[in-house]
């Protein structure tokens, strides 16, 4: 069972064009690191994740956004899993679609909050060597 969550990052894709939009990492709330343990360790879906301090990173194709709107993507989640018995870190990659919401005033790169909603899990690997 894993016990510990970090580094979390999302690459963003348009949903319609399959275009690469950038990769966002951020810091989960404690409600959101247990979300995403009760998904990675039992399947349960979350229903909503709060993530702070998104810091996100474009690419050539992304298309600002407007604080506020909620934008429905395809995306890749990214993290690394600390297994509870053996202490080693793994990492895990999920192949998702959702819906999200920065709570930013401000349009930017660098957002205090975003809101994860209907996510929707395609695909889930855990990679070990």
């Amino acid at each position: 069972m894993f016990t510990q969550l970090i580094n979390p990052s999302v690459d963003a894709y348009n949903i319609e064009t399959g275009a690469f939009w950038g990769e966002a990492r951020f810091t989960p709330t404690q409600e959101a690191e247990q979300a995403l343990l009760d998904w990675i360790n039992y399947g349960v879906k979350p229903k909503s994740l709060l993530m702070l301090e998104s810091n996100f990173e474009p690419s050539e194709q992304y298309v600002p956004i407007v604080p506020n709107q909620v934008y429905h993507q395809k995306g890749i989640f990214r993290a690394l899993v600390k297994d509870g018995s053996s202490g080693r870190w793994f990492p895990v990659e999920a192949r998702i679609t959702y819906d999200w919401r920065t709570r930013s005033v401000e349009p930017g790169l660098h957002f205090n909050s975003v809101e994860f909603d209907n996510i929707q899990i395609t695909d889930f690997v855990e990679s070990f060597y």
